[in-house]
């Protein structure tokens, strides 16, 4: 079992239709300059989802592209309580808003929202679905930013053998970082030329501070920001579960 933990997020994105099983690559790939990681980069990139889980709540925004428009997630996530809390919004020539809150299964929406992410959730109002990541880029995007946290390093050596790449050095402000694209799945096209549709913006210490993925048949990226650790504003606590998301969990069958 512990020769999958190191494509966990590559199979995960491969069943979404967004890891390596549909690469392609643009100027942006900078396909020539891709190649293997090093062994000090497969230690520090395999700390990465450890490091996310070790902070236990971060405040994250998420841009989503879809349609021709673009969808904006602003809110928090618990990697340890698998919890996520936010404010959406959609751009266009009328902008929605909705509140969500969502686990690992199942996400509840306030629709019609307006004011910002409130401390406490409203009372009423939640509407439960069934997360399907096959039919909504939004339900794709909340799972994807679960998977970005695990209770254990995932294993260097695993990875180093990886089609994980080293794309670039870079800096987010004024932080060092190395890009890296995630491996794909079992069997995909991979090399200096097919780096996966996903990228990892980590720091010298291993912590992710940003992940772009790119959906099968879309050109533009949907990218999460992640603050460092003791950034401000610091994350408030995730809210607990409203009812409606619990009684989902309970009811929800294998």
């Amino acid at each position: 079992m512990t020769t999958l933990r190191t494509a966990l997020a590559a199979a995960l994105l491969c069943v979404l239709g967004l890891g390596g099983c549909a690469s392609g690559t643009t100027t942006d790939d900078r396909a020539t300059l891709a190649r293997p990681l090093t062994a000090a980069e497969a230690d520090r990139a395999a700390l990465a989802r450890f490091t996310t889980y070790r902070r236990g709540t971060g405040n994250v925004t998420m841009t989503i592209p879809y349609r021709g428009t673009t969808v904006t997630l602003t809110g928090r996530v618990d990697w340890r309580r698998h919890l996520g809390y936010a404010e959406v919004s959609s751009g266009g020539t009328l902008t929605a808003r909705e509140l969500i809150q969502w686990n690992r299964h199942t996400v509840v929406t306030l629709p019609r929202w307006s004011g910002g992410l409130p401390e406490h959730p409203p009372a009423r109002g939640w509407q439960p679905h069934r997360i399907t990541p096959h039919a909504s880029a939004l339900d794709a995007a909340l799972l994807l930013l679960m998977g970005l946290g695990s209770d254990r390093p995932d294993n260097a050596q695993l990875l180093a053998r990886s089609s994980a790449r080293w794309i670039k050095d870079d800096h987010i402000g004024t932080t060092p970082v190395t890009v890296f694209a995630g491996p794909g799945s079992p069997g995909a096209p991979s090399g200096p030329d097919k780096p996966g549709n996903t990228r990892y913006w980590i720091d010298g210490e291993g912590n992710l501070l940003r992940f772009d993925a790119r959906a099968a048949g879309e050109t533009r990226w949907m990218t999460a920001e992640l603050p460092p650790a003791g950034a401000t504003p610091l994350p408030a606590p995730v809210p607990v579960p409203v009812p409606e998301l619990t009684k989902a969990a309970t009811t929800r069958t294998p």
